[in-house]
């Protein structure tokens, strides 16, 4: 029975220790440690445990623990759990930079024993992304994937840009389903409720096998979007994670004659594919938990976690040579 713990009684905390406590036979939650000692009150009432008053009160009880501070704490909460012997599931995004998250993967090679380290990249767990992969191998070459994730407003992240935040899912899946390197990037951000870090941003990556991925995120659009579609040669595959659907549509062209002249109709068949009811959080837990018990390799390893924050830094540098020359252009016009 592996004693579990939650840094961070935010949302996402709460949840995580929502999940924790439902996992009866697998872990006990032992508790919740935040800075607001109110909030984890709050949260370890509800789901069980005691509110730890430190950080290093929390890590002297527990073998496991998610890191679900805000992103601006994430490499320190982790370090101190390492150090004190504790398997970490730190959420996305792993680090603010990708040079901060080499750190840990500096700490881990350090540490006397084998600790695991798992990123929390949830869509890795989406049933629905499950699917696809199953799927795609049978429709032939893929051409394009072309990605939105739209949100309206929330007040409650103040510390990243909406790549951080929202496109780093994305970027995720995309790096999971396109095996060759990303050649080439084109970038363009807004900013609209912050000047240090962007609303909304749009990115087109062409891979080296010539794939092309346009990739649409947003804090500032009054209704909820998450959808991914697949253009390949034989079919058009969409993802809808809000409805947990994939649609595969194809066409086919039926020819007659008709009076001597020939005529021609075209159908679309449009396949829908089942996707299992299953909360991703608790999928990405539970695979955490196993890979404890089991000394294996996570899911989600530091490296894959480094690998989408040097790609979301790459589309913000881009944005940020590219926004000025747009504005300076728009100007003159």
């Amino acid at each position: 029975m592996l004693r579990a713990g939650v840094v961070g009684a935010g949302s996402m905390g709460a949840n995580h220790a929502r999940v924790y406590a439902s996992l009866t036979g697998g872990c006990e939650l032992v508790g919740v440690y935040d800075v607001d000692a109110d909030r984890a009150a709050a949260v370890a009432a509800r789901w069980g445990g005691a509110a730890f008053p430190s950080l290093d009160a929390l890590l002297e009880r527990v073998d496991v623990v998610s890191i679900a501070s805000p992103t601006s704490f994430h490499v320190e909460h982790a370090e101190r759990a390492l150090r004190a012997g504790v398997h970490v599931l730190v959420e996305k995004p792993l680090a603010r930079t990708s040079q901060e998250a080499r750190r840990l993967v500096e700490l881990a090679l350090r540490l006397p024993r084998d600790l695991v380290v798992q990123v929390g990249h949830i869509e890795e767990f989406n049933p629905a992304v499950a699917e696809l992969r199953k799927l795609l191998p049978g429709e032939g070459e893929v051409i394009a994937i072309d990605v939105e994730r739209l949100s309206p407003y929330d007040s409650r992240i103040g510390d990243i840009d909406v790549v951080q935040d929202l496109m780093l899912h994305d970027l995720h899946v995309l790096l999971s389903l396109v095996a060759a390197p990303v050649a080439t990037v084109q970038s363009a951000v807004r900013h609209v409720h912050s000047e240090a870090f962007a609303d909304y941003a749009t990115a087109t990556l062409v891979f080296a096998d010539g794939v092309i991925a346009t990739l649409a995120a947003s804090r500032v659009t009054e209704e909820k979007i998450r959808r991914l579609t697949v253009s390949t040669v034989r079919s058009n595959v969409t993802v809808d994670y809000v409805r947990r659907t994939i649609e595969i549509s194809r066409s086919a062209r039926l020819t007659a004659d008709g009076q001597g002249s020939r005529t021609y109709r075209q159908e679309s068949v449009v396949e829908r594919v089942f996707v299992p009811m299953e909360e991703p959080l608790v999928a990405q837990i539970s695979a955490f938990l196993d890979a404890v018990h089991r000394g294996d390799r996570p899911r989600v390893p530091l490296s894959t976690g480094i690998r989408c924050l040097e790609l979301a830094e790459r589309i913000t540098r881009e944005a940020a040579v590219a926004l000025p020359t747009a504005r300076r252009d728009a100007q003159a016009a």
